[in-house]
């Protein structure tokens, strides 16, 4: 009797776990709803994407390569002028996209939001130039005589972030404490010349295996998560041909429309103070909800 009763409650206990289970999907599949013409959009960009990968990525290595160090109309000249022509005009055509964001490619919305939260400017020319910043593998050197690049590298490493100048008398010394430790280092102020000493760093002059790296006649362990940031404040500098190759210049220089922008936010700051708090404050809410919706949707995926 007692063996029946406990089989018995056995298939109840299984039974309500199974309605449960049914229950929670149908409650997933009607809340996911009204996500389905928006996947089924991105599903089919995916599989497009799948015949458009070689000229996609053609074009944004050379956009990382090349563009950073140019302003904004002289990008999009290069780009719809010059680049994209040559390859429309090939004998054997490439296949890519052709409306290409280069910026889909190499970051999201959500990432781009957090940036903005961290303090960089709004204009698609900061965005490029973080993008550019954050997947470039040579080490970034920075053109920032406004100092909009240097305020948001500060804010988004925080403590972390080791800050230099080559005037320092122990700068070498922190490099190298750094390097063993896989620290960040920023180096700022820097001119058009560049102690020699650092020749090694900035081109990664790696010896062992990897493993350590030579400054003067001292061999220091190299940690491979260590990266280093050059800034200078000159607005056309000429830096010597090995240091453009052996680096990524970034031009955070503020541009016209920038400055535009920028402008017509102070004066709606100076005018209508209330205005520009409920905007910053939506701001941010915008981008802290792109930030969860894309972390939600991540960890719907790995589930």
């Amino acid at each position: 009797m007692n063996a029946a009763l406990a089989e018995k409650q056995k298939c109840q206990d299984e039974a309500d776990a199974t309605a449960l289970t049914i229950d929670l999907a149908n409650r997933l599949v009607n809340g996911l709803a009204s996500e389905k013409i928006r996947w089924t959009e991105e599903v089919e960009s995916l599989t497009n994407s799948c015949v458009t990968v070689p000229g996609d990525v053609l074009i944004v290595t050379a956009f990382l390569s090349y563009m950073g160090s140019f302003t904004r109309k002289y990008r999009s000249d290069s780009m719809y002028e010059n680049w994209l022509p040559f390859l429309e005009n090939l004998e054997v055509k490439i296949p890519r996209t052709t409306e290409l964001d280069v910026l889909a490619l190499l970051t999201d919305d959500a990432q781009i939001a957090q940036w903005n939260n961290e303090g960089l400017p709004t204009d698609k020319m900061s965005s490029e130039n973080a993008t550019i910043l954050m997947n470039s593998t040579r080490w970034p050197l920075m053109i920032n005589p406004q100092l909009q690049g240097l305020k948001w590298i500060k804010n988004r490493y925080g403590e972390d972030l080791q800050v230099l100048r080559l005037t320092q008398p122990n700068y070498l010394y922190l490099i190298e404490i750094s390097i063993a430790n896989g620290g960040i280092v920023l180096i700022e102020n820097i001119m058009e010349a560049i102690d020699p000493i650092l020749d090694p760093v900035i081109k990664r002059g790696l010896i062992k295996k990897g493993r350590a790296i030579k400054i003067w006649d001292k061999e220091v362990d190299y940690d491979p998560r260590f990266r280093l940031i050059l800034q200078t404040k000159l607005a056309n500098p000429h830096y010597k041909p090995e240091i453009q190759a052996q680096t990524t210049l970034i031009n955070f220089t503020v541009t016209k429309d920038g400055l535009e922008e920028q402008l017509l936010g102070d004066v709606v700051k100076a005018e209508r103070p209330d205005l520009k708090s409920k905007k910053a404050e939506l701001t941010t809410q915008q981008n802290t909800f792109k930030i969860t919706l894309k972390r939600l949707e991540d960890d719907l995926l790995h589930r």
